[in-house]
């Protein structure tokens, strides 16, 4: 039973690790000058990705436990393995959302050095457009994944319990339904800085 908590528990603090790091990413705001959103991208692309490989390097070390010690695995921390890595998927694709955002950070940082036309002000806007939505994207990438990965502890918990347990809810900021995507991505300030 103990075991069972800390691996659940372990599932929660990596679960909090990437709802901070959604929280951190830059919220589509006009007021947000590109050089700003482009270090917080860099933060966070460094966090996500260092939890990425935080992933596949437990599943590794399992692996190789696995292998050395047969017929004594355990299947608590098979289960924990398995619950652990789906993370994986959704990590990957938030991470390869912020790949297109840096994409888009590079084309603004283009365009805005050329001279001040209307054409000009026209390819920024869309540039921008698109970045704001490769952060909501990579947002709501992250946000799924820590959300499982709440779930997923609670089912370990049960697992270990032998009882049935409902999952606990993320907190009511984290569970609120996103709101519909605006036709112009500029959204309001807010306290939590989310894309919603």
């Amino acid at each position: 039973m103990l075991a069972g908590l800390e691996q659940a528990a372990h599932l929660h603090s990596l679960a909090e690790r990437i709802h901070h790091a959604a929280d951190d990413l830059p919220a589509p705001q006009p007021t947000h000058s590109l050089a700003s959103i482009s270090e917080d991208v860099e933060d966070q692309v460094r966090v996500i990705a260092g939890v990425f490989a935080s992933l596949a390097h437990e599943a590794a070390v399992h692996g190789r436990a696995a292998k050395q010690h047969l017929g004594a695995a355990d299947a608590l921390a098979h289960r924990k393995v398995a619950l652990m890595t789906r993370a994986a998927d959704p990590l990957g694709w938030a991470l390869a959302k912020l790949g297109e955002a840096v994409a888009q950070i590079g084309r603004l940082q283009e365009i805005s050095a050329g001279p001040r036309t209307p054409e000009r002000a026209q390819a920024i806007d869309t540039a921008r457009a698109a970045l704001d939505d490769r952060l909501f994207s990579a947002h709501r990438h992250l946000t799924d994944a820590a959300g499982n990965l709440h779930r997923d502890a609670d089912l370990l918990v049960a697992a270990a319990s032998g009882a049935r347990r409902g999952p606990t809810a993320p907190p009511a900021h984290r569970n609120r339904t996103p709101a519909a995507r605006p036709v112009s991505t500029r959204l309001p300030p807010t306290a939590s800085r989310t894309l919603r």
